[in-house]
């Protein structure tokens, strides 16, 4: 798993094609809000957006969250850049529909997330 910082752990999850891959994985909350962060690193940029719908489901169940106060930001790393996308999905019990990814274009939610993973890290 390179490119994935070290403040991810992995986790192992099943993919569309029912193949298990391994990601970055971080949990934390902030403002009252659960963030789940996820990061494919350089070995697949489009290893989360492809596989989105059945990542979400899977994190949703094993970790028994509820969708709604569930926050999934993905990060992803081109060299020292960072790019965050917070995804969106219509949810049917724990299974995500019609997800999609907004790129968080402004600074201070590009900050609120980086302080959010970073304060994470202060707590582990």
């Amino acid at each position: 798993m390179t490119g994935i910082p070290s403040s991810f752990s992995p986790i192992q999850l099943h993919n569309r094609l029912n193949r298990p891959v391994q990601i970055g994985f971080k949990r934390t909350v902030q403002d009252g809000r659960e963030l789940v962060f996820l990061c494919a690193g350089s070995e697949g940029t489009a290893q989360v957006s492809k596989n989105f719908e059945t990542f979400a489901g899977q994190i949703v169940r094993e970790f028994r969250l509820e969708p709604a106060e569930v926050d999934f930001v993905e990060l992803r790393c081109d060299g020292e850049e960072r790019h965050w996308y917070r995804w969106h999905a219509q949810w049917v019990g724990s299974a995500p529909m019609e997800c999609r990814a907004e790129l968080v274009v402004g600074e201070s939610g590009r900050r609120y997330l980086a302080q959010a993973l970073g304060r994470s890290e202060e707590a582990a």
